[in-house]
């Protein structure tokens, strides 16, 4: 597919679609993604994650919207003490049986990432693959944040991984398709709402017997300009910037923005 022109959804304007992360990520979403769960791709995601923060062995790490805890349980496997959130039961569920099967030691919590709890206990707290900018408004991120400042102990390490908004927007494509699990097929239509640097997704999962399955999604994508400015709000001072998983630095043609920061 050609890139296409930006537009603002006439429909919709800039409101975004309210809560839509409290349904999207079910068992269809694991059918669509099976793909980024292959572990040798994991396992590198893990090795950019314990060099960027500079993880200590032992260390305690959040992993914040865990998914299906293909980082929680990697990390685990590797001797470091991981608790894992997030707000799906469906990918909680494989989380857990997966770490019963091997044995691994990680606690899994069902919650909205702004409501979680902890104060002084982690050493270090990931937001892996776009898990930020799911909330109606700024100030809803911002309360993330907020928490995850809370969780860290001084001198603990966050890093925070999104789509390069600034990539997407020169390159913007509003429709795309892969491959899925037993001959399925994903598709995309995307429209980029400048006003409100929302993303909005109609995905189409098409099954093999022509079955399709209608999902959507609204993505507030920061640059890393405003992710500075959150980040120091919260006491949070930004340490680097990575534009992917092999650590090279950013730029705005990478296609990943990974933001390490320090808690005081």
């Amino acid at each position: 597919f050609r890139p296409n022109a930006i537009r603002v959804p006439a429909a919709k304007g800039v409101r975004a679609m309210a809560q839509w992360y409290r349904e999207f990520f079910d068992d269809l979403y694991l059918r669509a993604y099976r793909h980024y769960e292959a572990p040798e791709q994991v396992r590198r995601e893990v090795d950019f994650i314990i060099g960027a923060l500079q993880l200590p062995a032992g260390a305690s790490v959040l992993d914040l919207c865990c998914g299906q805890g293909r980082h929680s349980l990697e990390l685990a496997r590797r001797g470091y003490r991981v608790v894992g959130v997030d707000l799906s039961e469906a990918l909680l569920y494989q989380a857990r049986q997966r770490a019963e099967r091997e044995g691994l030691p990680v606690t899994f919590v069902q919650c909205d990432m702004r409501d979680i709890a902890f104060a002084d206990e982690f050493d270090a707290c990931i937001n892996m693959f776009t898990s930020f900018g799911y909330l109606e408004s700024e100030a809803e991120d911002a309360k993330v944040l907020e928490k995850v400042a809370q969780a860290l102990k001084e001198g603990g390490k966050f890093l925070l991984d999104v789509t390069n908004r600034d990539r997407l927007v020169r390159e913007f494509q509003a429709r795309a398709w892969h491959a899925a699990d037993e001959g399925w097929l994903v598709l995309e239509e995307r429209t980029f709402d400048p006003l409100s640097g929302r993303v909005e997704t109609l995905w189409v999962c098409v099954a093999r017997d022509g079955v399709r399955y209608e999902r959507r999604s609204s993505i507030r994508l920061y640059t890393a300009a405003e992710l500075r400015l959150m980040l120091e709000r919260v006491g949070l001072r930004v340490t680097g910037l990575f534009g992917n998983y092999d650590g090279s630095p950013y730029t705005w043609d990478s296609p990943r923005l990974i933001v390490a920061a320090m808690k005081g």
